[in-house]
């Protein structure tokens, strides 16, 4: 090779380490350069950013999260830890626990058992596979980290600012789980309030309470003084809750005038007494409302747990029967559950069980109690009267008949009831008999069903029976229900059928003067309670002498019920009583029996006053 060549492969060589090296020098300038620029970015990025290495120590935080940890970020350097930092901003209050539904930590002081469990817990979140994790901060705001650890151990979080999401998330929690009109608890929650708290009592030990309370009148306050007053009212006993009950319990509205109060810490039963009393007493203060003064009052019921139960729903039903007890007794009572009231539970149930059957199974009968002419003690109709027998025994209406309202079931038990009294009129009729009116009672429940005045037509009809000789009877409290309007519709309907309206117990029931103005009611039925008293006690003379007179001065006729004795015949006569029902004449007749009084007392299709 000449001395030429060799000058040429030399240059040729050193060109290209040139080449080389400038090559070199361009990818270490531009990997300075896009050092540089991740850098430049991490430091301008609005969200805190973080990276730990293999060893979860510090390499880089930018502005931002220097910002939002300015206590915890005031003294860094290669050996900070992620736990320092942790440690740091929670002990600072930049960082507040919260449990995993995102609710502030209760008990959460720096050294607690409470706090020092959350703090393990995130660390282990963070240091097993990082993800996404939800932060409160000391100011308010929430945080959303999201890590990524690559293949290195190198670990980078960003977090993102999700307070807006979690106000709009709070809204809709609040709107679901709480009363918009009083802005407490409602009914959604509380079975799992009620079971957390269950839960937590006995693990810790100690005894809780559940209180229903039932507003006492409320329904005369909304048909007296208006729904806009009744709502005001129910504000104001909402705001006297709140104000009584410690930190740690729940106060629940229900619905309408049902409120629950869950008690976290009872004593002893007369610590929760004397609480249940303050409970009484401050509900009771005066209230001013439209004008009027008004003293709200409650019926309670109570039961304890653990002792009477672990199951939130259990629970429930047991307060539920102690509070209906309260009601029983007289309205603002304060009753605890017990042994006997869980024997009268289940055999309310086991009665709920069977009254379904005996439905299904067309075992409802019907008696039928006369009524007679109180001036010349002729026939005058019958009154209808539901009857069950169950395993060998009758089971009193007073029993089936508030259980049938309550499970819905009154319809259908109205409806037979009905229908054997037309059926039982229909064969009277055949038999050459004269039943006169006969007395039909009807629910609230069945005068709001939009078809019943249609139902009573088709059986009329079906049993070619005289609208004439039925007679619809509806007590006072019929006339208070929120679907009056309703109610009212249909009784004119049913007098327009040509059938009769009486208004059963009058006296007894909250219903004012003008609803006689309103409802087409041709006669009034005196209670046996004032009866009764009749050469007994003077002011229940009164009380029938007035309704009789009252009565006919509007023309409208008397039923007097629970008529026993002559005494009670010759004083019912001078005032003029229409009619009489009891046992001076009759017990209720069942089957044959009725037809048998009917031809007893000459009440033939010749003889009888219909």
């Amino acid at each position: 090779m000449s001395s030429k060549q060799g000058e040429v492969e030399k240059d040729e060589l050193l060109r290209q380490l040139h080449a080389t090296q400038t090559q070199l020098e361009r990818e270490r300038r531009r990997g300075c350069d896009l050092e540089a620029l991740l850098g430049d970015i991490v430091e301008t990025i609005g969200d805190p950013v973080v990276a730990f290495d293999s060893d979860d120590r510090l390499l880089i935080c930018n502005p931002a999260f220097r910002k939002t940890f300015p206590i915890a970020c005031a003294t860094l350097d290669r050996d900070t830890t992620f736990e320092t930092l942790f440690r740091r901003a929670v002990e600072a209050g930049e960082i507040v626990p919260t449990s995993s539904d995102d609710e502030v930590l209760a008990g959460s002081t720096p050294g607690s058992d409470c706090q020092e469990a959350w703090i393990a817990q995130c660390l282990k979140m963070h240091r097993s596979y990082g993800g996404i994790l939800t932060q409160k901060m000391g100011d308010g705001r929430w945080l959303r980290w999201r890590e990524r650890c690559h293949m290195s151990g190198n670990r980078v979080g960003v977090a993102t600012d999700i307070s807006a999401l979690k106000e709009a998330q709070t809204l809709i929690v609040n709107q679901t789980e709480h009363d918009p009109l009083t802005g407490l608890l409602n009914r959604t929650v509380l079975l799992d309030r009620l079971q957390m708290q269950i839960d937590q009592h006995r693990r810790a030990g100690g005894t809780g309470a559940l209180v229903l309370l039932d507003l006492v009148k409320f329904k005369e306050v909304n048909d007296q003084l208006g729904h806009a007053a009744g709502d005001e009212y129910l504000v104001e006993v909402a705001r006297r809750l709140k104000a009584i009950l410690r930190f740690g319990d729940d106060i629940l509205r229900l619905g309408g005038d049902e409120f629950a109060l869950i008690l976290s810490a009872v004593q002893d039963r007369d610590t929760l007494e004397s609480v249940l009393k303050r409970v009484r007493t401050t509900l009771g203060e005066r209230l001013e409302l439209r004008s009027h003064v008004l003293r709200p009052a409650v019926a309670m019921g109570v039961c304890l747990f653990p002792e009477h139960g672990a199951d939130a729903a259990d629970l429930m039903k047991f307060a539920d029967n102690a509070l209906y007890l309260a009601r029983q007794q007289g309205g603002e009572r304060l009753c605890f559950f017990n042994a006997n009231l869980r024997d009268g539970l289940q055999r309310r149930g086991n009665l709920v069980e069977a009254l379904r059957a005996a439905l299904e199974q067309g075992q409802i009968g019907v008696a039928l109690q006369p009524q007679f002419s109180i001036a010349d003690g002729r026939h005058a109709g019958f009154e209808a009267l539901a009857r069950w027998t169950h395993e060998g025994y009758e089971v009193p209406p007073t029993d089936f008949i508030p259980v049938a309202e309550e499970i819905g079931l009154i319809v259908q038990l109205g409806q037979i009831v009905l229908e054997k009294s037309l059926a039982i009129l229909r064969g009277m009729l055949d038999a050459g008999l004269a039943p006169g009116v006969v007395a039909v009672n009807a629910a609230a429940a069945q005068l709001k069903h939009p078809y019943f005045a249609d139902m009573v037509t088709r059986l009329l009809n079906e049993y070619d029976i005289p609208p004439y000789m039925l007679e619809v009877e509806i007590t006072e409290n019929v006339l208070l229900d929120r679907s009056s309007v309703q109610v009212e519709w249909c009784l004119h309907s049913l007098k327009e059928l040509g059938v009769a309206i009486a208004l059963d117990d009058f006296g007894t029931g909250h219903a004012s003067l003008s609803h006689l103005k309103r409802v087409p009611v041709d006669r009034l039925k005196i209670d046996r309670s004032f009866v009764s008293g009749i050469g007994q006690r003077p002011e229940d003379e009164v009380i029938v002498r007035t309704v009789v007179s009252l009565a006919h001065s509007l023309g409208k006729t008397v039923v007097a019920e629970g008529v026993e004795s002559e005494e009670h015949r010759v004083f019912l006569c001078d005032l003029g009583c229409d009619v009489g029902q009891g046992y001076l004449i009759s017990q209720p007749l069942r089957g044959t029996d009725a037809h048998l009084y009917l031809a007893s007392v000459g009440a033939t299709a010749q003889g009888a006053v219909v």
